[in-house]
């Protein structure tokens, strides 16, 4: 899959200038506000869809700045994630549909931006509330649920062959083996719903029929009771409902529901007085992390068309936004009617709904996995973070370099590239070159955070941390419970679930020692020794002895909670080399010696490195040679390694990868860091489930 850009569209609360729209792209570009004209409405629906739609875009952008930003994306990306995020005292927006937005590309075809698959389109709904982990199990288990009451008619609404619906669903999930559909037994009651969600689905399939009761603003289900007689349900009901079960602690996170699909009409009608009103908003809100639901009465070959397409992409790749393009595209190009109608309700920023197992490079699976486990379980893994493990909590490398460079004038071509700027910096610094380079680092993470954390600073705010750090900043924000909200899975948070005893970092943040702190733990943050040790300065300990309850970070390559430590910042080529050179020379003099003896005696995973990043060099020639000759055959370690992007040269890098991390006993997951993140953690869960009880051979 390519890699896609991300772009959210915010439209705040109606001011005296308009309606405010935000464009942010990639988490860490702000474009210039912008105002939608509020004449517009009401939106009164035209001849065609195509016209509607661009009529709708052309509002969207009526304003030249707006315009000039949409403009400069789609020239530097046209891949990009489209996030649509509609602010709770904006409900009179959420009514409109969104979802014909088409684009008309001036010299090009025009293009539906809600079912292109350049442009994954989704309504964002933002919240306090965790989304989970994508689906790593197979197979994916859907519930289908058809109610189908026997007096449906006395409300003037159409009987439902369950049978037919059933054999429908039945017929689009045809050879899709991973994709395991159940019926739920009729009649279609709340109590039956709930009693066999319990059992573990990921997906509700729904079809019956839905209403949006102008009366009292609130949406409502035709179920069934017990003897199959009609029986209205309303949507705090069934969020209620579904809340109860997201919130079991009980339940495995890989068998938690993940998304509802509501093929029913008017479900995803919306109170023009109440944003969270309507049934799909309030199962977001109730921690289901994807709804679909539709906007307006949809044919039913439209909604047998759309699921069918829907499901059998989902499969192939897991983000829900794309195959709901993919499944409207289809839709469109069978020129049946309603196209439109199905929305995306979303709480995923990534929206990966399902995920996939990377590949262990010894082929070893059954080996791999459970010594892995028995080592977290025994305290005796030690986990090392790198640069990629901030992704989208921070800038990534090439950003930084190229922010640095601009403001500092670097003059080479090079200008993504971190260490060669930050080398330039440190050149033609007149004062202390290394403190420079740290602190304008340092300083332009710590601007960016609030923008990633969706904070927009107050004057008095920008004053107050002005001379802040980034870690100073993230603690006064409140990070490690703030970021949960943004960002689904968050990794550092899931490594503290894990409670090791040592972590060792090439960054410079203090993300891990937030999340540890928000376990209830007590860490410690820690750097190497000053640069002026020299060899023969007598060695020393760690005291108390890293633990699970007392857990340390030690920071490889420096930190920013000590002037020190930042000024000795590990940045440029030279700060490397000379770095590799004093760890395999002198490592016992800059390392503890009870954290040397931890890592002869423990199991590491890598994580957020790539194998040709300067910081897994460092590591992997200046500090582990010595270590890995001493360490127990039985010992296995793992390297993370993100995907290789040739796919023709794949089979033999791995190879020649694999061999040579080999020599030091490190086996590679083929995946990405998230994706291994996943993996360990929800095999962790399982095994933590299992708990003592080993006695069943």
């Amino acid at each position: 899959m390519s890699e896609y850009a991300d772009l959210e569209i915010r439209i705040l609360e109606q001011q005296p200038e308009g309606y405010p729209v935000e464009i942010t792209f990639n988490n860490e570009q702000q474009f210039p506000r912008g105002f939608l004209d509020p004449a517009f409405l009401p939106w009164t629906p035209g001849i065609s869809a195509s016209e509607d739609g661009e009529r709708l875009l052309n509002w969207l952008l009526a304003d030249p700045s707006l315009k000039s930003s949409w403009a400069e994306v789609r020239g530097q990306h046209p891949q990009r994630r489209i996030r649509l995020r509609i602010d709770a005292a904006a409900p009179e927006l959420h009514t409109l549909p969104w979802e014909l937005l088409r684009d008309p590309v001036d010299g090009g075809a025009p293009q539906d931006l809600a079912a292109a698959s350049a442009t994954p389109f989704s309504r964002y709904l933002a919240g306090r509330w965790q989304p989970g982990s994508p689906i790593l199990k197979r197979p994916v288990r859907v519930l289908v649920a058809i109610s189908a009451p026997e007096n449906i008619g006395e409300y003037q609404l159409a009987a439902i062959d369950v049978q037919q619906e059933w054999q429908a669903l039945q017929a689009a999930a045809a050879g899709q083996t991973d994709l395991q559909l159940e019926l739920l037994p009729q009649p279609c009651t709340l109590s039956g719903l709930e009693e066999a969600l319990k059992k573990g689905y990921h997906i509700l399939h729904f079809v019956g029929h839905g209403a949006y009761r102008s009366s009292d603003g609130h949406a409502v289900l035709y179920l069934a009771d017990a003897q199959n007689q009609v029986a209205l349900v309303y949507d705090q009901d069934i969020a209620a409902m579904l809340a109860r079960l997201l919130g079991d602690t009980d339940t495995l996170q890989d068998d938690k529901l993940r998304l509802v699909f509501l093929a029913s009409c008017q479900t995803a009608t919306r109170s023009p007085a109440e944003a969270f009103r309507g049934l799909a908003p309030q199962l977001v809100a109730a921690g289901v992390p994807a709804v679909f639901a539709m906007q307006d009465l949809v044919p039913i070959d439209t909604a047998r068309q759309f699921a069918a397409t829907f499901y059998r992409q989902l499969l192939v790749h897991g983000q829900v936004d794309l195959a709901s393009n993919e499944a409207r595209s289809a839709v469109l190009t069978a020129k049946l009617d309603g196209a439109a109608i199905p929305v995306l309700f979303s709480r995923l920023r990534s929206n990966q709904l399902l995920g996939k197992r990377g590949r262990v490079s010894s082929g070893r699976d059954d080996i791999f996995w459970p010594f892995l486990l028995d080592g977290i379980e025994a305290g005796q893994v030690i986990a090392f973070l790198g640069p990629r493990l901030t992704a989208g909590l921070l800038p990534d490398r090439a950003t930084i370099a190229e922010k640095l460079a601009e403001r500092y004038g670097y003059p080479l071509s090079n200008h993504r590239d971190l260490t060669r700027v930050a080398q330039f910096i440190g050149v033609n610094a007149r004062r202390d070159p290394r403190g420079t380079a740290s602190n304008a680092y340092m300083r332009l993470l710590q601007r960016s955070l609030f923008l990633y954390l969706d904070v927009q600073p107050t004057d008095e705010e920008k004053q107050r941390f002005k001379d802040a750090t980034l870690s100073e900043t993230a603690e006064a924000l409140g990070w490690a419970e703030r970021v949960k909200t943004i960002h689904e899975n968050e990794i550092h948070h899931q490594l503290a679930d894990l409670r090791l005893p040592l972590y060792m970092t090439t960054n410079m943040d203090n993300f891990m020692e937030q999340a540890l702190k928000h376990k209830g733990l007590a860490p410690r943050r820690l750097g190497l020794r000053p640069e002026q040790s020299q060899a023969g300065t007598p060695q020393y300990v760690l005291t108390p002895e890293p633990s699970r309850e007392q857990p340390v970070i030690l920071h490889l390559n420096g930190h920013d909670g000590d002037p020190e430590q930042l000024k000795d910042l590990v940045l440029s080529e030279d700060d490397f080399m000379l770095h590799l050179v004093r760890l395999s020379r002198d490592q016992q003099s800059y390392l503890p010696m009870n954290v040397l003896r931890m890592l002869s005696e423990h199991s590491f995973i890598f994580l957020g490195y790539q194998l040709d990043d300067w910081e897994f060099r460092v590591i992997l020639h200046g500090l582990l040679p010595e270590i890995a000759q001493a360490s127990s055959e039985r010992k296995r370690h793992v390297g993370v390694q993100l995907e290789l992007q040739d796919a023709a040269s794949l089979e033999k890098s791995m190879e020649y990868l694999g061999d040579y991390m080999g020599q030091y006993n490190i086996d590679i997951y083929w995946g990405s860091t998230q994706q291994f993140i996943n993996d360990l953690h929800s095999r962790w869960q399982e095994n933590a489930e299992a708990g003592d009880d080993d006695w069943d051979f």
